[in-house]
């Protein structure tokens, strides 16, 4: 699967905020420097508008092209380290400007003590001589920010961009759908009401509430019909479900006009209402004597409906159909987020009689409820014998599993890698049922679900529609939970320092706004919460490997063994402590490769380090944080670090983490002090540590942290115990 397109992982109006910044910083210079420099600083003011247009530009590049993704790579490397470079001028402002306060600060104190017998008034004038003194140093800052190897560094970066602007036309010529003949449009997904000859299994449960909430009349309903959603992710079941109870009442003639309509992501209001008007009617034949009552249905085409453009007069035709019959109605796969849409296609059915229902499927609670859900069946995976019997109908088609008994121990595997999914199921079992041969089912137990060969109509692709629907801002959140293991439970004021560190979430989002973030994750069926557990979430099996697959190894985890190669382009790393020597080795070895091989040691962005579960197996904690120090060595652009070992500390040196936002070492249980170089991480937004050195180092903490960096750091509670109980 294609990895993610650059305008979902780094919005380009982020990137020309930093550019506006830097552009003010260099201007505030410019008087200050000498000719050589000012050419320097020209140069880029005129030029470093480049990086968030190119950015922008390519953005919009969808291609499949071998060619045409090595280069689109070679632009998302060049923006992070743009974003590197110009997050470096912005630490380099705060770390003069917090210098020259702490100094300032130091002169008031030493005046206050020795005039700490004088009157009020002495104190006021020494107040405002304080004030004086830090405006004066904040402006002389701007003389002795930026050296030579800063504007070096940011004119290497806009040589980049500038080689990669030149190219830009070409490849934008390549893409232009001009030069591209038209393409049909993908219509696998179109449903009707008919069963399938597929066997269904499970479902009782659910099929009897959806049954008893159609046959009920809401009097207390203001409107003659009421609305239930069915929500759930892709390929989990719900039109397979609303299949089965749609027929149920066709068979016994419960509404007089029914209407299945395929809705998709275009909510088209005149095609849905006519394709009602083309509903069908129900005709009841009376018993005779000694026989049973018989239902028929019959439709009313009309020949001149196509032909009508008029929305009024469709809606009008509609209103005369519906009149005081009861009406069921199915929008099967709704998308849409407008209320005014839904407001106009419901017109004609006030005119239904009361007991009306409209049924609708939706991946997200979101859209059920703006589409005036009332009652709303949330559908979870199938669970135990049911899906294992389901995946079996799949994977062994007309053959009998008793005869193949090792096949079906490995099936039991794989089911219980697919989530409960009956779409799932159906894609593995495709390819299952092509060799009833050990060998063929155990090469694809190996395999992850999104490395399995699928067609347009299998549940990856299915779960990608469901990703594209989603803003950008939320598209780079959730690939990030690529970097966890399944099931892990993510707290959520957790979550949000982790995605602001990433720049997910601007700093000046305040954090009422940034909780929407995961509150839309979870109405749009992406995460569920965590049972038992206040405050934390859990992602969706199948979602977890959508976004494994979207990330194309820059998310990467070594939770056992060690007999993986990290991958050449990863930038986040999840790693089990007892591995942190030979990921040490493997990073040593990148800086040593080839020439044109990244260096993963300058790349790296997330390093998150689990604890060892090994019963009996103890890393000495010299050992661990010898190479701990070692591996933070050259991890210049790290934004977040997390150290979950027990015996973990922090190296004294850790000031060249200069890009570091959130910092996470409450798992350590020798953290009894507080290296100074902790106070030279001017970025740092989020920091956690275990409680009983939270309660003695608090004072210092707060002392240093809130004098020091660039603004207020949200010390967060530690992390409770159980949100690690799935770590694997």
């Amino acid at each position: 699967m294609a990895p993610v397109a650059i305008g979902e992982w780094m919005a380009s109006a982020c990137i020309a905020k930093m550019v506006s910044k830097v552009c003010s910083y260099l201007e505030d210079q410019y008087e200050y420097q000498r000719d050589d420099a000012k050419d320097k600083l020209t140069k880029l003011k005129n030029n470093l508008w480049k990086i968030p247009f190119v950015l922008d530009k390519a953005s919009s590049l969808q291609t499949k092209d071998p060619s045409m993704k090595s280069w689109q790579g070679s632009i998302k490397d060049a923006a992070y380290q743009a974003v590197d470079v110009l997050d470096l001028f912005d630490y380099r402002f705060f770390e003069a400007k917090a210098e020259d306060i702490e100094k300032v600060l130091a002169e008031s104190s030493d005046y206050a003590t020795v005039n700490s017998s004088s009157s009020a008034t002495t104190n006021t004038t020494a107040s405002t001589s304080s004030s004086s003194t830090v405006k004066r140093s904040v402006r002389v800052l701007k003389r002795v920010l930026f050296s030579d190897e800063d504007l070096n560094k940011l004119i290497a970066i806009l040589e980049k961009f500038d080689k990669i602007s030149s190219e830009m036309q070409t490849f934008l010529e390549l893409v232009n759908p001009r030069n591209k003949k038209p393409g049909k449009a993908l219509q696998w997904r179109r449903t009707t009401s008919m069963l399938g000859t597929t066997r269904l299994i499970g479902r009782g449960d659910e099929e009897t509430q959806l049954k008893k909430l159609l046959e009920q009349t809401n009097d207390w309903c203001r409107k003659p019909y009421s609305v239930i959603a069915i929500v759930g992710v892709a390929g989990v079941g719900k039109t397979a479900l609303l299949q089965r109870v749609y027929s149920h009442f066709r068979d016994i003639g419960h509404f007089d006009i029914m209407a299945w309509l395929y809705v998709s992501e275009k909510f088209g209001v005149k095609r849905l209402t006519k394709e009602m008007v083309q509903s069908q009617k129900c005709r009841r034949h009376k018993r005779k004597r000694g026989g049973t009552s018989r239902v028929s249905w019959d439709g009313s085409i009309s020949a001149d409906l196509n032909s009508i453009s008029n929305l009024d007069l469709v809606q009008r035709i509609l209103e005369k159909k519906l009149n005081g019959s009861k009406v069921l109605v199915v929008l099967d796969d709704v998308w849409n987020e407008m209320s005014s849409k839904w407001e106009t296609l419901c017109k004609p059915l006030q005119f239904a009689s009361m007991g009306s229902k409209v049924v609708l499927t939706t991946r997200s609670e979101k859209v059920a409820k703006i589409n005036g859900a009332t009652e709303i069946i949330h559908l979870d995976g199938l669970k135990g014998k049911e899906y294992l019997d389901h995946f079996q109908q799949c994977a062994f088609d007309n053959a009998t599993p008793s005869d193949f008994p090792r096949l079906v121990q490995i099936g039991e595997q794989l089911a219980m890698k697919l989530a409960g999914s009956p779409l799932a199921a159906k894609t593995v079992g495709a390819e299952l049922k092509l060799k009833l041969q050990e060998d063929h089912w155990k090469a694809v137990l190996q395999l992850k679900l999104w490395q399995i060969e699928q067609t347009a109509d299998d549940i990856m692709p299915a779960l990608r529609l469901s990703y594209e629907h989603l803003p950008d801002h939320l598209k780079q959140c959730f690939v990030y939970f690529a970097l966890f293991p399944k099931n892990y439970q993510h707290r959520d004021d957790v979550l949000i320092q982790m995605w602001r560190a990433h720049g997910y979430i601007q700093k000046e989002t305040s954090d009422e706004n940034a909780y929407r973030y995961i509150n839309d994750l979870l109405q749009l069926s992406f995460i569920k919460k965590a049972a038992n557990l206040d405050n934390h979430y859990v992602v969706h099996d199948l979602l977890h490997d959508l976004a494994e697959s979207i990330s194309n190894g820059e998310h990467f985890r070594i939770e056992d063994d060690f007999h993986v190669s990290i991958p050449r382009n990863v930038r986040h790393l999840y790693v089990n402590a007892s591995n942190i020597s030979k990921v040490c080795m493997s990073l040593v070895e990148s800086q040593e490769g080839l020439a044109e091989s990244p260096d993963l040691k300058k790349n790296l962005r997330s390093l998150i380090i689990c604890k060892h579960h090994a019963p009996g197996e103890r890393i000495p904690p010299d050992n661990f944080n010898d190479v701990l120090k070692e591996t933070l060595h050259d991890l210049r652009s790290l934004r977040v670090l997390v150290l979950q070992h027990p015996d973990g500390i922090l190296p004294d040196n850790i000031e060249h983490l200069v890009h570091l936002r959130y910092l996470d070492i409450s798992e350590s249980k020798i953290f009894t002090s507080i290296p100074k170089s902790l106070f030279r991480l001017y970025h740092l937004q989020g920091f956690i540590l275990q409680s009983y050195c939270q309660h003695n180092l608090g004072k210092e903490l707060q002392k240093h942290i809130s004098r020091l960096t660039a603004e207020p750091v949200k010390i967060l509670s530690p992390i409770q115990k159980s949100r690690h109980q799935n770590d694997r």
